[in-house]
């Protein structure tokens, strides 16, 4: 691992984005005092997670953002971001590269981000913890934390070994054992006093379940008596229903007959008049039909006389065109046949013209060949070959010196071939033992890797299950503190119902003395169960009367209310069973409303209740609608008369007489809510303690598979460090050989570049030599074409000279021919375009004159049809009068014969609905009695349903054989049995079972605890083991590099580490002492200041001997040193620097030249500090000097 960048951005004085690339080795940064350089060491300190504001020589955090300069404005916010190189995976993640960044706003607020993703800080400390950048370790050294070493308490200073042994992840894990252990102290005294208060309930509620059990199997056999006698009523109703059935069906056939012919008739008049209607409209549409057609008849004879005038002129001019068309066309051919004779002769006379010309040019171009200009070419020609010969006799002495250098270099090269062997045989020997190196390396390094993979894995693995033992175990004791909580809550709702917390004073004291005053049975709200979705409509509706008591008669009753009256304790209102009657809506009133939109049910009929306290019940909530909202409420008030009250489920309440009752409620709890919560918490509980189990059985086997994972972590460490020392052994080796290497392949470099320089010149002498080849035998082919082209020219000299006289008598008869040929010639275009022109001025006259011949016949034939259309016209209107008059002859006496038969037709229908209503009211008086049977019927089907949720069918199956009057005897002897028990607590019966579970849950639960208590003790004294063996281990390891050490620092001396309690190694200081070179062995207060620095760095370079730590980063440690130490501290330095990345801040410049890299830090803009580059081979030369 290693630190490959530093991005700063307004962090202190560097308020613009800095980025520092860091590479293997020591790297340096360099500047003047007050240039912002130990700004660079307190980013990294602050970005792995220092919060000490005062480390960062702060009064507060927000001191660290840039506060700006005389020309900058302060900044709002400072960043810091670190990327490391994890290619060996050292630090706990799968990333081969790891970024932490962190941010701070001047208000105060912090970011932190793991590879760009939002993290917590504990989590960057967690990642660095026991990686030697922990907040503890002696990696990041400055001036003041030297003093700080020397000047702190021994029992302050063991922090640095316990950095460098691994065990701080122990000791937070160790801290976090003791807070759940604390935690699981006070949830096992929680579930002791939850165990001491259920002892104390589990007999009573075993007696009161006995109690109860006997009470409902008198009350089975009671329900089962009712529900016979319910069957037997039942069928004698359904028996007398079927007789008023059968009387219904006769007297609705009667209506349906009734109401059929009344239809009959009025259909018929509805018809009649329609008829009649029809009549009218018919004659007064053929009346102005009639009219229409006469007015017609007249317009059609005037258009038939003015087209016959009009035809007759048409027909005149027609003719005359006819005949001027006819004289244009023979005209017309006579000329095209002139045309075509002339075209004849022009096409003739074109090609005799050509010839002639053709003649001409060429006794023209046959004399335009010039004697002087075949001479010059003559003259020229003579020149080139001369030229040629010059040519080839210098390319023939060229070739032959060409032959001699390829000979030279020939030689040359030979000698190379030989030294460039010998340097290829040791490259092969060097390389193959650089090979043998590599091979080691990988071997070693996948070793290594195989083994960090392990390591990841086991500790990935142990990391994710222990965070998973927390969490669960965190989840268990929350969920357990949870449900203590809901039980809290569930045994005050439970101490509220037995005192009555919430009724009147006198409710109250009639209910608390309810076994002394016999015959009270319970509050209304005790014995309704009401779903949870309509308690605010029933809170609402009900109101008071949820405090009303029901009592078994009268005289309970007037034992209550003598008993107020003694005590002086308040009023109640009392609810006699004996006399209290049911109340419920009527089948119309049902009918009306059950498939209207909004309406939910009656109020008896949502809600659950015992059988035997029906009858109050349904006397309170028989005749009370639900609806789901106050519009539909208003709908079902108006279609049931404002007769009920209705009530929606926000408690909005339309009363009787449309009087309303609404608007907004504080919420509260109610009586009815109460109860809902009571059971709604009931069975929260119940599954808690199920998903408490659960956790339980998990949490111990993550226990199990956490120890096992740290066991096989130990061995994988300790491997690594066995495979990291011999990698760096191997590396020495390796670059030792690549050294030999570098200077092998430099030599090879050398020849290879002298052997490259002789192949050029070969291969340029080659192409030359060829090149010189070529070009002789272009010279040699030209001379021959020259001498040809000379001996052409020649001839051709001579013959010209021969022709010249004949060929320019020929070419002056030519002229004179052609000239007369031309003129011909124009005088025939003339003529044959002045005939053209004929042709196109006849061809037009033509065209127009056919155009009118044509218009004229298309209206002539237009003008024929129309004169036949308007006769048929004429023809056609005369009759359709005829047939008018005698249609509106025929309709007026239709409409006579129509008033008479539909005056008969009334008669008939006024009859017909008189008796419609004499069956009508038949009808309504069978249906009223046929409601009256259907009302007693469904209110006994109802009980049933109710009462016992059961159907006609199965309880008439499950009926008893025996008569009505044996069947009611037996009902009145058990219901005196069950008065006899008196107040009965049924739900004791599910009381005693869960408090009994809940009980023997709490026993088992109370010793889990105690097991848990007993394993994070053992667990805390393990990892006290842990520690002290690996604090001891490596104290010892670092005391001994620190005895060895020292002298090789100080240049002789001793020192020592000691423990402070030697015994006790969890909390055991450290003593350090020390023995400069001629004085006496002393502690660290009296050493003078460079002593004690260049102690620290000794005991800095005695850990890093123990344990390397991938980064080290040294702020002026060695400022107070002379130059013969700061040269051992600059030795000490490139010793370590394989294993230990090291980035100095220093201006000594001992120390610089040991240096590998150089940054400077510079103030170039005040209040800002800027990364300057620095050569450093200036430096280590100044230094030299």
């Amino acid at each position: 691992m290693q630190l490959k960048t530093l991005e700063i951005n307004g962090f202190k004085s560097f308020a613009d984005k800095t980025v520092i690339q860091f590479d293997h080795g020591i790297t340096g940064i360099v500047g003047p005092n007050g240039s912002g350089k130990s700004n660079i060491t307190e980013a990294i300190r602050w970005a792995l997670g220092e919060q000490s504001a005062k480390s960062l020589r702060g009064g507060k955090m927000p001191d660290i953002i840039f506060a700006g300069s005389s020309e900058r404005k302060p900044l709002n916010r400072a960043e810091v971001t670190l990327t490391f190189d994890n290619s060996d995976h050292q630090l706990k993640s799968d990333y081969d590269e790891v970024s932490v960044t962190r941010i701070l706003y001047r208000d105060g607020t912090s970011a932190f981000y793991l590879n760009q993703k939002s993290c917590r800080l504990k989590d960057i400390v967690n990642l660095f913890m026991d990686s030697g950048l922990g907040r503890e370790s002696f990696s990041i050294i400055s001036q003041g934390k030297i003093a700080a070493i020397f000047n702190s308490k021994p029992e302050d200073r063991r922090g640095i070994i316990e950095e460098a042994a691994g065990v701080v992840k122990y000791k937070q894990r160790k801290k976090e054992a003791d807070s759940q252990l604390s935690a699981t102290a006070d949830n096992l005294h929680r579930v002791s006093d939850i165990i001491a208060e259920l002892a104390q309930q589990v007999e009573p509620l075993k007696e009161q379940s006995s109690l109860a059990k006997d009470y409902l199997q008198q009350k089975k056999q009671l329900d089962q008596i009712t529900k016979t006698l319910l069957v037997r009523q039942i069928e004698s109703r359904a028996a007398a229903k079927k007789e008023q059935q059968q009387a219904l069906k006769t007297a609705q056939e009667n209506v349906i007959l009734a109401r059929r012919n009344q239809t009959d008739f009025q259909t018929k008049v509805t018809a009649q008049k329609e008829q009649q209607q029809k009549n009218t409209q018919r004659l007064d549409i053929l009346q102005q039909d009639q009219l229409r057609i006469t007015k017609q008849q007249a317009e059609l004879s005037g258009q038939a006389e003015l087209a016959g005038e009009r035809r007759r002129v048409a027909q005149d001019k027609l003719a005359d065109l006819t005949a001027e068309l006819k004289t244009q066309q023979q005209q017309l051919a006579e000329l095209q046949q002139v045309l075509t004779t002339e075209k004849t002769a022009l096409q003739q006379a074109d090609a005799d013209l050509k010839q002639k010309q053709q003649l001409v040019q060429n006794y023209t171009q046959a004399q335009q060949v010039d004697e002087a200009t075949i001479k010059r070419k003559v003259e020229a020609l003579r020149q080139q070959y001369i030229d040629q010969l010059q040519q080839q006799t210098t390319l023939h002495n060229e070739a032959a010196y060409l032959a001699r250098e390829q000979q030279q270099t020939k030689v040359r090269d030979e000698k190379q071939q030989a030294e460039q062997a010998a340097l290829a045989q040791q490259t092969a020997e060097l390389a193959a033992q650089v090979k043998k190196a590599e091979k080691t390396a990988t071997q070693l390094k996948k070793q290594r890797t195989q083994q960090q993979q392990q390591q990841q894995q086991l500790t990935t693995q142990v990391q994710h299950d222990q965070q998973q033992y927390d969490q669960q175990q965190q989840q268990w004791y929350q969920a357990l503190a949870i449900m203590q909580k809901v039980e809290a809550k569930q045994a005050s709702l439970a101490e509220m119902k037995e005192d009555y917390s919430g009724f009147y004073a006198g409710v109250r004291s009639i209910l608390q003395h309810k076994t002394q005053l016999t015959g009270v049975i319970g509050a209304v709200a005790e014995l309704l169960t009401v779903p949870a979705k309509y308690n605010q409509a029933l809170e609402a509706i009900l109101g008071g009367q949820l405090q009303a008591v029901v009592v078994s008669d009268e005289a309970a009753g007037k034992r209550s209310i003598n008993y107020l009256k003694q005590q002086h304790i308040g009023r109640a209102t009392f609810l006699p069973l004996s006399v209290m009657q049911p109340q419920q809506l009527n089948s119309n009133q049902m009918q009306q409303i059950a498939q209207q939109p909004g309406f939910i049910g009656v109020a008896a009929d949502l809600v659950k209740f015992a059988p035997e306290h029906a009858n109050v019940m349904r006397h309170l909530l028989g005749r009370i609608v639900i609806a789901t909202d106050l519009t539909a409420a208003i709908k079902l008030a108006a279609l049931l008369q404002h007769r009920v009250r209705i009530v929606t489920l926000e408690g909005d309440i339309l009363n009787p007489g449309g009087a309303m009752t609404g608007g907004g409620r504080t919420k509260q709890n109610g009586l009815l809510a109460r109860e809902q919560e009571q059971r709604d918490l009931t069975a929260q509980l119940a599954k808690m303690k199920q998903q408490l189990a659960t956790k339980e059985q998990a949490l111990q086997a993550l226990k199990a598979q956490i120890e096992a994972a740290n066991q096989q972590l130990s061995t994988t460490d300790e491997q690594l460090q066995q495979l990291a020392r011999q990698e760096l052994e191997n590396q020495a080796i390796l670059k030792d050989l690549t050294r030999q290497q570098a200077q092998l392949v430099r030599q090879q470099q050398a020849v290879a570049y002298t052997s490259q320089q002789q192949n050029d010149a070969t291969a340029d002498q080659q192409q030359k030599y060829l090149a010189n080849q070529q070009q002789a035998k272009k010279v040699a082919a030209t001379i021959e074409q020259i001498q040809a082209d000379l001996a052409a020219q020649q001839a051709a000299l001579a013959s010209w000279q021969e022709n010249q006289a004949a060929t320019a008598s020929q070419r002056q008869q030519a002229q004179t021919d052609l000239a007369v040929a031309q003129e011909q010639q124009k005088q025939r275009q003339q003529t044959n375009r002045e005939h053209v022109e004929q042709q196109s001025i006849l061809q037009a006259a033509m065209v127009r004159n056919q155009q009118q011949c044509d218009q004229l016949t298309q209206r002539l034939n237009t003008q024929t049809k129309d004169h036949a259309s308007n006769a048929a016209d004429l023809k056609r209107a005369a009759e359709q009068l005829a047939q008018i008059d005698v249609q509106i002859k025929t309709v007026k006496e239709q409409r006579e014969v129509l008033a008479a038969t539909l005056q008969q037709q009334e008669q008939q229908l006024a009859h017909a609905q008189a008796v419609y209503q004499q069956q009508t009211a038949a009808q309504q008086r069978i249906e009223a009695t046929l409601a009256s049977l259907n009302d007693s019927l469904n209110h006994a089907l109802t009980q049933l349903e109710s009462d016992y949720n059961l159907s006609f069918e199965a309880a008439k199956q499950a009926a008893l054989p025996t008569d009505v009057a044996e069947l009611q005897q037996q009902q009145k002897l058990l219901k005196l049995g069950l008065a006899d028990l008196g107040e009965v607590n049924i739900g004791a019966i599910a009381e005693y079972e869960r408090v009994s579970q809940r009980y023997e849950f709490l026993l088992a639960q109370r010793e889990d605890l105690l097991s848990a208590r007993e394993q994070l003790t053992t667990t805390m004294t393990e990892m006290d083991q842990e520690v002290s063996q690996r604090f001891k281990a490596t104290f010892e390891a670092t005391a001994k590099a620190f005895a060895t050490i020292f002298p090789q620092m100080f240049g002789g001396g001793q020192a020592s580490l000691s423990l402070t309690d030697p015994a006790n190694l969890l909390t055991t200081g450290i003593e350090i002492t020390a023995q400069p070179p001629g004085k006496k062995l002393q502690q660290l207060s009296l050493l003078s200041g460079g002593e004690r620095a260049l102690t620290a760095i000794t005991l800095l370079f005695a850990i890093i001997h123990v344990r390397p730590v991938p980064l080290c980063i040294l702020d002026e440690v060695e400022a107070a040193l002379d130059e013969a130490n700061v040269e051992r501290f600059g030795r000490f330095l490139q010793r370590y620097d394989q294993q230990t990345q090291f980035v100095v801040i220093t201006h000594r410049k001992g120390t610089m030249m040991a240096m590998d890299v150089l940054f400077g830090v510079a103030m170039q803009e005040s209040g800002v500090s800027h990364m300057v580059s620095v050569a450093l081979e200036d430096v280590k030369t100044e230094a030299h000097a």
